[in-house]
């Protein structure tokens, strides 16, 4: 690999690192609307009414599903938390690809340094 090349690469998996040392508090979990019955007999939900719409909050743990009710000024909180941690994942993701590029690029037996030995 040339030496531009692998320059490029480490300057861009520092870039990388910084941002995912920047990411702020995070969480894995999905948060979704579910409708429900109040319970009060003379509510119009009771009746057939519409339900009453309330956010709920599930994530898995070690094999466990975890649901949580999500008050309605939590919401925004809990959504930018999911939001960093998807965020989190594209950075994962962008880093290892840069890391197997450099990878390729030290290997000595690999395909290129094989053809160049063949001519």
């Amino acid at each position: 690999m040339p030496d531009t090349q692998r320059h490029r690469l480490e300057q861009q998996r520092g870039a990388l690192l910084a941002r995912l040392h920047a990411l702020p508090n995070l969480m894995r979990g999905a948060v979704y609307e579910k409708r429900h019955k109040c319970g009060r007999a003379s509510c119009g939900c009771a009746q057939g009414g519409p339900k009453h719409p309330t956010r709920q909050l599930t994530v898995t743990l070690r094999g466990a599903t975890h649901t949580r009710y999500v008050r309605l000024e939590e919401v925004a909180q809990v959504q930018a938390w999911i939001t960093t941690y998807e965020e989190l994942w594209a950075i994962v993701n962008d880093l290892t690809a840069v890391n197997l590029e450099l990878l390729r690029g030290t290997h000595p037996g690999g395909r290129a340094a094989q053809r160049r030995a063949a001519r």
